[in-house]
């Protein structure tokens, strides 16, 4: 799927990774926040929207996303 369908998806509580993730790593919306599950390093983290797309403007993140 591509960004704008993730970014639907994640503003509807569903878990979103994409193809350059980790097996395990999700990311999801909350409250305006994203929460992104990472099992290897912390269980929930919490970012704001614009902090999270601010390191993954490149062409490769505009698509690539599956539900979790």
């Amino acid at each position: 799927m591509t960004k704008e369908e993730a970014i639907k998806a994640m503003s509807e509580g569903k878990k979103v990774r994409h193809r350059y993730f980790s097996p395990d790593e999700w990311m999801t919306m909350k409250e305006g926040m994203m929460i992104l599950g990472d099992g290897v390093i912390i269980p929930h983290v919490t970012c704001t929207p614009e902090e999270f797309w601010k390191w993954r403007t490149d062409s490769r993140w505009d698509d690539g996303y599956e539900i979790f």
